[in-house]
């Protein structure tokens, strides 16, 4: 498959931008270096060609009949959180990011609807969902940056999954724009209805490749009213595992059911300090209930903690009141944080298994540094309890020893580990553009085939998101030579920045311009070009940086604690002089 794409001519640029307008069009080097960073390791030379931000599915409608006809590569984009590089663009072309479609459309609370557009931020959502004792429940760990249509992209979980699901069983219909211009609505606002095929499910895990989603019809559920939290260390997995057995056996159903690996334990502890370092070393399970009277989640939770406390945990807290669990659930939202001050990248995978073989798989990856003779890269395990592995490897990727290791890790825990038990290679992550060569060891080649002939029904020039894994099974390479960020004296500066996206959101510089630039990832990758000599100084450069107001907010959401606010500073001081 050898596809000639183009990057847009000087003439095609001028129709995008007389479509979107001059305040929603950007060709400028800085900015697009911007969009080539994610959660996955830097490509350097991965930077679109344009980035293009629409308001409708009129405009988006008319970028794409363009786009398709001169054979430009489309991605969609929100808040560029993936962790499997879906939004990255090894293939350049145009970039739609749809963070300017961010409205709630309508609230339909009698008939239990929400109508969105895509760029509406998940917390956001549930916060004004929340006036009405509603919610929508879907819970990724990054509800506060991620958008529903990347939700609907990759068909997001998170930690409410073992209860709740994930979002495809909550998205009722989808408007959505194909790669040729055409506007289709998929589903339908009733709950039943059998009258076509399933049309609307394909584009949800899709990542878009199939089309551009434009609008999005969610169900919502009351808000449960009580809840109860308890905190479990256990010295064996396998008790874990007998414990979570036991409880679905017995038909009990937790809205969190978690698991954190002896590594993050230790690293939450060393982080949070204070009452946490009187917990013993060990593998944690954080189950709790909730409901709607006090005394129905009392007397689930106390079944619940029956059963775990029979499997022998070596210590156990449980939260009495709303205080003590957001204390303990603390622990769970820490490993990030914690983790990310142990080396300088911290890569989040994403898997999934039988939960009978959860013990027997633990110790596999537990062992991976050991199996592939590479014991500077370590591994740290968190996981959702329906089987939702998320193996955490941290290692320097400026350290080319370090990124052979991670490469051949990843191998192994697909190759060796995942696939070997019939596990999923992604559980709501992504395929993105690094697990392609996994795709026809996970599928087989009819199915992936099938995949190939379902991706040209819809996107017969195959310019949507080109690179994902599912009906595009290219290889991607790359000559990307990875590096640190450096200071005017060429020193490594210790930044830790993972490229989350986390700070994205509540930048308020961003949310003004809704533009990655704009953003603190963004203006810490305008300072990774400057330092490399890959862009250089001028008034836009000046002018980004001096868009952030020094107002430290992202330093308070920021996993690694990069002081962010001091670097600009700094880093305008540095350019006044020059």
């Amino acid at each position: 498959m050898n596809m000639e794409y183009k990057a847009p001519t000087e003439e095609i640029k001028e129709k995008f931008k007389e479509i979107v307008g001059e305040d929603h069009y950007f060709d400028q080097k800085e900015i697009r270096w911007t969009y080539a960073f994610g959660g996955t390791i830097f490509q350097k030379e991965w930077i679109p060609d344009l980035i293009l931000t629409p308001i409708n599915d009129e405009q988006i409608s008319k970028i794409l009949k363009i786009a398709n006809d001169e054979m430009i590569p489309v991605t969609t984009r929100g808040s560029g959180t993936s962790l499997s590089g879906g939004p990255m663009t090894p293939f350049g072309g145009l970039v739609l990011d749809l963070s300017r479609m961010d409205n709630i459309l309508k609230l339909d609370i009698e008939n239990n609807i929400v109508e969105v557009e895509p760029g509406v931020i998940c917390d956001d959502l549930n916060e004004k969902l929340k006036e009405y004792s509603y919610f929508f429940p879907p819970d990724p760990g990054s509800s506060s940056v991620a958008t529903i249509g990347g939700m609907i992209a990759t068909n997001a979980g998170g930690i409410q999954a073992f209860k709740y699901g994930v979002t495809k069983q909550y998205v009722m219909y989808l408007d959505v724009v194909l790669s040729n211009g055409e506007k289709l609505t998929l589903g339908t606002n009733v709950l039943k209805s059998v009258s076509s095929y399933n049309i609307k499910d394909l584009f949800i895990g899709s990542e878009g490749t199939l089309g551009v989603i434009t609008k999005v019809g969610l169900r919502i559920r009351p808000l449960p009213q009580e809840r109860k939290l308890g905190l479990f260390i256990f010295d064996k997995v396998e008790n874990i595992q007998n414990a979570v057995q036991e409880i679905r056996r017995k038909g009990i159903i937790p809205n969190l059911l978690e698991f954190m690996d002896i590594v993050i334990l230790k690293a939450v502890r060393d982080y949070l300090g204070g009452e946490f370092h009187d917990f013993p070393n060990g593998y944690v399970l954080l189950a709790e209930m909730d409901g709607d009277s006090d005394l129905q989640v009392e007397n689930d939770f106390s079944e619940l903690f029956d059963i775990i406390i029979v499997h022998n945990p070596i210590f156990h807290r449980i939260a009495m009141n709303e205080k003590q669990r957001e204390r303990l659930i603390r622990a769970r939202k820490a490993n990030l944080p914690a983790l990310s001050r142990i080396k300088p990248t911290t890569c989040v995978e994403d898997c999934t298994i039988l939960l009978s073989d959860f013990s027997n798989v633990i110790k596999k990856i537990e062992r991976i540094p050991e199996n592939i003779n590479y014991p500077n890269l370590m591994v740290a395990i968190i996981c959702h309890m329906e089987g939702n592995l998320h193996p955490t490897f941290l290692f320097n990727e400026n350290n080319p020893n370090d990124v052979k290791a991670f490469d051949e890790a990843i191998d192994y825990l697909y190759e060796e580990i995942i696939l070997p038990v019939g596990g999923s290679i992604t559980g709501e992550h992504g395929i993105g553009k690094i697990k392609t060569p996994y795709m026809k060891k996970a599928h087989g080649e009819k199915v992936v085939e099938l995949m190939d002939q379902i991706k040209h029904l819809f996107d017969p020039k195959m310019i949507l998101n080109p690179g994902i894994g599912k009906g595009d099974t290219r290889k991607i390479t790359s000559e990307s030579t990875k590096r640190g960020l450096k200071n005017q004296k060429e020193q490594i500066l210790e930044l830790a920045c993972m490229r989350c996206g986390f700070c994205v959101a509540s930048c308020p510089s961003r949310m003004i311009y809704k533009v990655e630039a704009y953003s603190p990832r963004g203006r810490l990758s305008i300072l990774n070009g400057l330092v490399h000599g890959e862009l250089e100084p001028n008034q836009l450069v000046n002018d980004l940086l001096h868009t952030c107001t020094l107002c430290g907010i992202c330093l308070e959401i920021c996993p690694s604690g990069v002081k962010t606010y001091e670097i600009f500073e700094k880093a305008r001081e540095i350019l006044h002089k020059i």
